[in-house]
């Protein structure tokens, strides 16, 4: 089996992942896996928790690769890791076997403008929330609203966007996933918050179909206080903070 490796820039077997050269790096750019919550610099760890932890240089923001100067990450890297010359290789693997994991695309809501997802910055997504919540997100694990980043009175949890609507997304069938995550995003919520925090699931169907998650749906509306709300709200869309 023949497949393509891109160029890191970085020599693996140098880099000690110090971190050095990511903090001298002085371009900043969304910040992908955080849900573009937060920057991040031309050079970089995808995540925390990356295996192995090595650095990478995004030739797509680099300073160096769009306008030929800067450099800052070799002149400051302790190692030497830094190599600005590899270029692509064709790597020939003996296998047995093929294991094709593609992944997915979220869905993007910011195509319907009366939802608003895009002009207001307290409308996110699941996957947006998810990294709200995160120790190792945006927001260390507080609880805050990106707006303002000050702490939420209520959180609105509107479910089947992009889904079972052939009219808006044209996708008829049902994720089978949101209801339990929206779930556990409020509980977290409300445990992070420590307050009063009003969490509320707008909800057409709940599909509680998994071993126990009957019984988890029941315990955050009877211990925890997540209210539930069967409806199709159309006036928003994602996650609401405010």
């Amino acid at each position: 089996m023949e497949i393509l490796k891109h160029p890191r820039y970085v020599d693996m077997d140098k880099c000690i992942a110090c971190g050095l050269c990511a903090e001298k790096c002085p371009k900043k750019v969304d910040d992908l896996f955080n849900g573009g919550l937060i920057k991040r610099k031309s050079i970089y760890v995808e995540y925390a928790q990356a295996v192995p932890l090595k650095y990478a240089i995004d030739s797509d923001s680099c300073i160096y690769f769009q306008k030929g100067k800067c450099r800052a990450c070799e002149k400051f890297c302790p190692a030497d890791a830094i190599n600005f010359e590899q270029k692509e290789e064709k790597l020939t693997l003996n296998v047995g076997s093929v294991i094709l994991a593609p992944g997915f695309e979220a869905f993007d809501p910011s195509q319907f403008d009366t939802y608003k997802y895009a002009a207001y910055p307290n409308v996110v997504t699941s996957m947006e929330f998810e990294r709200i919540l995160s120790a190792t997100g945006p927001f260390q694990g507080h609880l805050i609203r990106p707006s303002d980043q000050e702490e939420p009175q209520k959180i609105a949890f509107l479910q089947c966007v992009g889904s079972r609507d052939i009219n808006h997304c044209d996708h008829s069938y049902c994720s089978s996933v949101c209801c339990m995550y929206a779930i556990k995003e409020a509980v977290i919520a409300k445990e992070h918050a420590g307050g009063d925090l009003d969490t509320t699931i707008f909800f057409m169907d709940m599909r509680t179909h998994g071993k126990d998650f009957d019984r988890y749906y029941n315990r955050a509306k009877d211990e925890v206080g997540v209210r539930f709300v069967r409806s199709r709200d159309r006036r928003a869309r994602g996650t609401g903070i405010r």
